[in-house]
């Protein structure tokens, strides 16, 4: 019999596909490393990388819905090897403008359609 474990996050995540451009924040110029958000919530979220950033890296994080845009800064929380030379990055939110978080929250709770 298998039994659910609480979940340790604050903030519920979503399955979603969003493209995200992610580069250090110490590094002003550069292309940015382009992935896809495979989770998102309003704490934070999960992406693909074929680089290692390290633990408590700090990031800048520009999330690409279909409408809209959200730019956060984010502290990398955990990485995990995948197989194929990539890493599961999990990033949590430290600062996100009040239009951004708007959007972040339109994305995790979208409003119900009207009967």
């Amino acid at each position: 019999m298998t039994q659910n474990k609480p979940s340790r996050r604050r903030f519920p995540r979503i399955p979603s596909q969003y493209d995200v451009s992610v580069r250090r924040v110490e590094e002003q110029k550069g292309i940015p490393m382009v992935s896809t958000v495979n989770d998102v919530g309003l704490g934070g979220c999960r992406f693909m990388s074929k680089d290692s950033f390290g633990v408590n890296s700090l990031l800048w994080l520009t999330i690409l819905p279909k409408k809209g845009i959200v730019e956060a800064r984010a502290r990398v929380v955990y990485e995990m090897p995948n197989k194929g030379n990539t890493f599961e990055i999990g990033v949590e939110f430290l600062e996100i403008s009040p239009r951004d978080r708007a959007e972040l929250e339109e994305l995790v709770f979208p409003p119900s359609p009207k009967a």
